[in-house]
């Protein structure tokens, strides 16, 4: 068996090539994580070139089964329109104490939609879409955010939520002015905590062992909903309920799965998208926005000599 040459000499760590090459772990949850007949999967695990393009980054199965997800009744679920809410009158139910938050995606960079969708706990739906000349407005785009933020709070002060509302906006585009506004406001129109997301940067950190290394935080936000929504081994279903429209839907299911060739993970982008005949997925985004954290919810703080 030979000896690895290209780590530094160590007398006391003399060791195999056996450690640097992938092990039966990681076969196994590589397959798991894209699927058997997935292009990676094909190159990485079975050492051949794989045919057509990149599959799917969430397939429309595991959309289907949230859409189908039957609603958690008994002691602490409520059904919207029983809390007593003049503009909740959906007829899914939500948890007591549920965190609350919104996902803004923008009409931008090729985008013809703005959209805004929100989670509940596990539940996501459609909260605004809207297409045309005033969306290029972000005074009156970030009116509208604020009405949604404000229904928002509604909805956790009745659910008694121990959480603060809170916004992802994409920052692409009029979306950072957008963005400026609503952290203005938190200075006494609301009380929901604003993040801005550039979906272009890297993501902020990095896990070297993971089947799927997001390159882009556009691919960080895809890669975290499809986790969620990936059917547990042991349940046969994924942790999220989708009451959301067709387009939506059509949108999630629409972005190919690929990689570059650092080996990090790739979600089609809007560009690539349109150009075989698809639509942006705008609305899916909003969706995606709504559960992705792209930076810790409690910063660590720091301790100095006056702290």
């Amino acid at each position: 068996m030979p000896y690895c040459t290209d780590c530094p000499p160590n007398p006391n760590d003399m060791h195999t090539l056996s450690r640097h090459m992938p092990d039966q772990d990681w076969v196994d949850r590589t397959i798991r994580a894209y699927g058997p007949d997935h292009p990676y999967v094909v190159a990485k695990v079975y050492a051949r070139f794989p045919k057509g393009g990149g599959g799917l980054v969430i397939p429309p199965t595991w959309i289907e089964d949230a859409i189908n997800a039957e609603d958690p009744t008994g002691p602490g679920w409520h059904r919207l329109y029983d809390l007593g809410l003049d503009d909740e009158t959906a007829t899914h139910t939500v948890k007591e104490g549920a965190w609350v938050r919104l996902g803004v995606d923008v009409a931008a960079d090729g985008g013809d939609e703005f959209a805004i969708a929100r989670s509940v706990g596990d539940v996501i739906e459609n909260r605004h879409a809207s297409a045309g000349a005033a969306n290029d407005n972000q005074v009156k785009v970030a009116e509208k955010v604020l009405d949604e933020i404000h229904a928002a709070q509604r909805l956790a002060d009745a659910l008694r939520s121990p959480h603060p509302v809170r916004v992802k906006v994409d920052k692409n585009g009029i979306g950072h002015g957008v963005v400026s506004m609503l952290e203005r406001g938190e200075n006494g129109r609301h009380q929901a905590q604003i993040v801005g997301v550039m979906v272009s940067e890297n993501p902020t950190q990095d896990d070297p062992g993971a089947v799927m290394r997001p390159y882009r935080k556009r691919d960080e936000m895809w890669l975290a909903t499809r986790s969620l929504l990936q059917p547990d081994p042991s349940t046969g279903h994924g942790r999220l309920r989708y009451r959301i429209d067709k387009k939506s839907t059509a949108q999630l299911s629409t972005p190919k799965l690929l990689s570059n060739a650092g080996g990090y993970s790739v979600v089609e982008s809007k560009k690539q998208m349109t150009g075989r005949g698809m639509k942006s997925p705008d609305r899916a985004e909003a969706i995606l926005l709504a559960l992705y954290e792209p930076v810790p919810i409690n910063q660590p703080r720091r301790r100095g000599l006056l702290n």
